[in-house]
């Protein structure tokens, strides 16, 4: 394999034969752009193909690949009534059966006394096997190809699985046999065959012992992806080394800020604070991820460890991952951090005049950078950016860090999780990195009381809800659809609006992420004065929003979300000295595993077990909060499954890198072939610069 193989790679879907922009705009839906992209997709089954017809095994739905002959085509009296072709085989007649197609079509395409190799499902037809709607009917001399095993892939509208091969027999040509990287110890520890067998046995199986090896295939190529991304993050590391011994910050106005702030910090608090102090100041640019329970008080310790570097002269951002937090945050930092050093500015995707504020923090006018991902715009430059805290919900992986290393922004990274991160997943997903955790509350919170219902209760809730509004006790009431949907039995947030409405009048508002930011804000401000009692919102409320005079929330169709997302939609409420009340209501067709883990949900306040719980139950991506964006955390990895492997290939690209191997010009070669299959552009630009 060499550089100009990934041309082809690397080339856009739409330029192959048969594929087009309509359908490569299709294709994006499944996360394929690029040729390449492809290949990171696994088969969620694999046909057998290869079995002709055996009546000793013979079974409804069992796949048959065997030639037949046409016999006679039979039109139907009746539209409603199936067009049949009777085909034979020696003495036996076994039917094709198609529905909703024009005979005139099928009576030219299989003409009679003609013989075809067919495959497909079997079923029963009037006492004869058939065959209906076929999934391939061939020209006799292609047989050998068709006896094959077939990969099935997940699809999208607009998208057949012969178009997935289009691109698979285009890629495959251009994947080809290289050096190995993988230590010997890790290729024998697993049984791995080669990279270039394991791409293509996996996508391309011959046999049934390909097929059987599947799984082991897949971990040879999960291993090849954790190394890619480990290298990328240590190589990163050991480029931006601090040529100084400290950035000498001063922590005296961070000291002073204690005693001035309206509440009292936990000693857990003080304790973090004081670790990432000293991480801030390490002779590295440091990535720390901060976990900390919901309601732990994440966000004032973020700022707070903010305010050395603005006293020594540095710029800080802070990156929210929606507008109505970043502008939560904006106020916080004006409120509680009151210091004449911070000339803060709030940055968004609706933020008027951003030319000027571009400039001005080119300029150096503003040292505190509040936003969204708005704030690292290819056209926004900034003047001794130092550190940067980075809300974890909000997706920032080795390539965004790559991205920052490459321009020279070698920031210190605080990234705060919105959800506990199971110690195993956040090693896969970020490779060595400080890890801090805040895992005590304030005193003066009281342990929420949940309660899980049916839908049944909702009449009595609404009573209960009546006699309990007042100025100290509002509610949140959450539904998981902004408006009603036909395919969709989950209660929608805008029919829930007018129902509450008619038994509460002007006292419910309406909050929902299509709104826009300027309707978000008012909505919110009206909530937060006590204007507003009942807020009806989707999940835009999960993160952030802080109201200490809402102490109910009510989690309609609470089955639709995992534990994770239900313990962040609780942690809403009980946040000032009331006791906090959570009620999630279940819908009719309820599973058992739901029922399951709503109870867990009721018998757990603990987010720290509950995330445990929920990577069992959901997986990586539900975690993290990357599925419903569509985005996965890896292509390969099984982060329940590949714990092991894991840590063999951290340890393994520890060694490499404290033992300087990526100096020697030959394993550069090799590691430049899997950097460039796993899309590490920004570290292979590092690596030989």
């Amino acid at each position: 394999m060499n550089e100009n193989n990934f041309k082809f790679l690397y080339q856009n879907v739409d330029k192959l034969k048969g594929i087009g922009p309509k359908k490569a705009s299709y294709l994006r839906n499944l996360g394929i752009s690029s040729v390449i992209d492809a290949f990171y997709i696994l088969p969620s089954r694999v046909i057998d193909r290869t079995q002709d017809i055996d009546f000793r095994k013979l079974e409804k739905g069992q796949i048959i690949t065997t030639s037949l002959k046409v016999k006679k085509h039979h039109y139907p009296f009746n539209p409603k009534l199936p067009y049949v072709i009777e085909c034979s085989k020696g003495k036996l007649v076994i039917n094709l059966i198609y529905f909703s197609i024009k005979g005139n079509f099928l009576r030219n395409k299989f003409p009679e006394n003609k013989e075809f190799i067919v495959s497909g499902k079997v079923s029963f037809y009037k006492s004869n096997i058939g065959i209906a709607h076929p999934d391939y009917i061939e020209e006799i001399e292609n047989e050998e190809k068709l006896r094959s095993f077939e990969n099935i892939y997940p699809l999208t509208r607009g998208i057949h699985l012969k178009d997935l091969k289009k691109i698979f027999d285009f890629g495959k040509t251009y994947i080809g046999k290289y050096e190995e990287w993988i230590s010997g110890s890790i290729l024998n520890k697993f049984n791995f065959h080669s990279f270039y067998e394991s791409i293509l046995k996996l996508h391309f199986p011959e046999n049934n012992e390909d097929v059987e090896k599947k799984e082991l295939f897949r971990k040879r190529l999960a291993a090849d992806e954790l190394i890619s991304n480990y290298f990328a993050i240590r190589y990163l590391k050991e480029k931006t080394k601090k040529k100084d011994d400290s950035l000498d910050l001063d922590f005296s106005s961070q000291k002073q800020l204690l005693g001035k702030l309206p509440f009292k910090l936990t000693e857990k608090q003080k304790t973090i604070i004081e670790e990432i102090n000293s991480l801030n100041n390490s002779h590295y640019r440091e990535t720390i991820l901060l976990q900390g329970d919901v309601g732990s008080g994440k966000t004032i310790v973020s700022l707070l460890t903010a305010v050395p570097f603005v006293i020594k002269g540095y710029q800080v951002a802070y990156m929210a991952p929606t507008e109505i937090l970043a502008n939560q945050i904006y106020e916080n930092l004006k409120n509680l951090i009151q210091l004449d050093e911070i000339n803060a500015v709030l940055l968004t995707g609706s933020t008027k005049n951003k030319d000027v504020i571009y400039q001005n923090i080119k300029d150096k006018k503003y040292n505190f950078i509040v936003g969204t991902h708005a704030i690292f715009q290819e056209n926004l430059t900034f003047n001794q950016l130092k550190y940067v805290i980075i809300d974890e919900q909000h997706r920032f992986g080795v390539k965004q860090r790559l991205i920052l290393g490459e321009k020279g922004i070698n920031t210190n990274i605080l990234l705060m999780s919105a959800t506990p991160i199971p110690r195993t997943l956040a090693l896969a997903q970020y490779g060595e990195i400080e890890q801090v955790v805040l895992n005590e509350k304030p005193a003066f919170q009281k342990p929420i009381i949940t309660k899980v219902s049916n839908t049944e209760k909702i009449k009595d809730l609404i009573i209960y809800l009546r006699k309990s509004i007042t100025d100290k006790n509002q509610i949140y009431w959450i539904c998981p659809l902004v408006e009603e949907s036909e395919n969709q039995s989950y209660k929608d947030v805008e029919s829930r609006f007018k129902s509450l409405q008619k038994v509460f009048g002007s006292k419910v508002g309406l909050l929902h992420g299509k709104m826009k930011a300027i309707d978000k804000e008012n909505i919110i401000n009206e909530f937060k004065s006590g204007k507003i009692s009942i807020l009806v919102a989707t999940t835009v409320i999960e993160v952030g929003i802080d109201n200490k005079n809402a102490n109910t929330v009510v989690i309609e169709n609470s089955e639709k979300f995992g534990l994770s997302q239900l313990h962040q939609l609780r942690g809403r409420v009980g946040r000032g000295n009331e006791q906090g009340y959570c009620f999630a209501i279940y819908g009719e067709n309820i599973t058992d595993v739901s029922k399951e883990r709503l109870k867990v949900f009721k018998n757990n306040l603990d987010g720290f077990q509950l995330a445990e719980k929920d990577l069992e139950i959901r997986g990586t991506g539900d975690v993290l909060g990357y599925r419903q964006s569509g985005d996965s955390l890896f292509k390969f990895v099984d982060t329940m499954n590949d714990q092991e492997l894991i840590r063999e290939c951290f340890d393994y690209v520890k060694e490499v890198i404290s033992n300087k191997k990526f100096e020697d010009k030959e394993y550069q070669q090799k590691i430049y072939q899997l950097l460039l299959f796993f899309k590490q552009q920004e570290a292979i630009k590092l690596l030989f610069s």
